[in-house]
């Protein structure tokens, strides 16, 4: 499931007129990225999560040969990333294992990794984590040695020179505890979802990260992202260029 649906704030002007979405990276926008990225492992359907310039996007789509069948519906107002998962609920239940991705996150590193890990720690939810400083802007994961996560913190005010484990952005998820999220309610994953999960009983886990990771939710870390991959530092797309 692809997260496609808010307004991207952040972006200030940019989104004023395009989806956060469909902004350009490298010459190709980040949707048809993440696209051709989930091609690239043993997903066998794409869910997408629409709400704002939604006509938009799926112009995008209509325009677009993917590789695997795409599925985009509209909510009519924004749940949150977690809450997300509620508008494919009966979909999503026929499937061993969800991959979560939200449109604004670079990840370096094969997608099927995290779908690996998950399937190998017999995990509930498993968060893809990168460490860094200036963590209060996200979501901050407790992790064990073993990588079980004990505590998840949303925005916590933490002090901007510690490095903290941070969820990234991409998940990958039991269908089953679905039923866990409420409906029709603002639902996050390290505010809601992970305490749920582990008050329950439930197993949640980290898959630590390795290589390139960068959130491009405002423009100059979209800009810094154009540069980076100029430089040849996010590795599928200097793979895709030598092909």
């Amino acid at each position: 499931m692809i997260l496609a649906a808010g307004r991207g704030s952040r972006m200030g002007a940019l989104t004023a007129r395009t989806p956060k979405p469909l902004l350009p990276l490298a010459g190709k926008p980040l949707l048809g990225h993440l696209l051709d990225r989930c091609a690239e492992t043993d997903v066998t359907d794409v869910y997408l999560n629409l709400h704002y310039q939604a006509e938009q996007v799926l112009r995008f789509l209509d325009g677009t040969t993917a590789k695997v069948p795409v599925h985009a519906r509209t909510e009519p107002r924004l749940t949150g990333p977690a809450g997300a998962l509620r508008l494919f609920h009966e979909e999503l239940a026929a499937f061993d294992a969800v991959l979560v991705t939200s449109c604004d996150v670079i990840m370096g590193e094969p997608l099927q990794r995290l779908v690996d890990a998950h399937t190998r720690g017999g995990y509930a939810l498993t968060f893809a984590c990168t460490r860094i400083r200036q963590a209060r802007r996200y979501g901050v994961l407790d992790i064990d040695p073993d990588g079980r996560i004990r505590g998840a913190r949303e925005k916590p005010d933490v002090p901007d020179d510690e490095t903290h484990w941070i969820s990234a952005g991409v998940y990958c998820l039991d269908p089953r505890i679905i039923a866990h999220v409420p409906e029709d309610v603002v639902y996050d994953y390290a505010r809601e979802l992970a305490p749920a999960l582990m008050a329950a009983g439930e197993r949640v886990g980290a898959h630590r990260l390795t290589g390139y990771w960068r959130d491009v939710g405002t423009p100059d870390s979209l800009r810094e992202a154009g540069e980076d991959a100029g430089r040849g530092l996010i590795p599928w797309l200097t793979e895709r260029a030598d092909r």
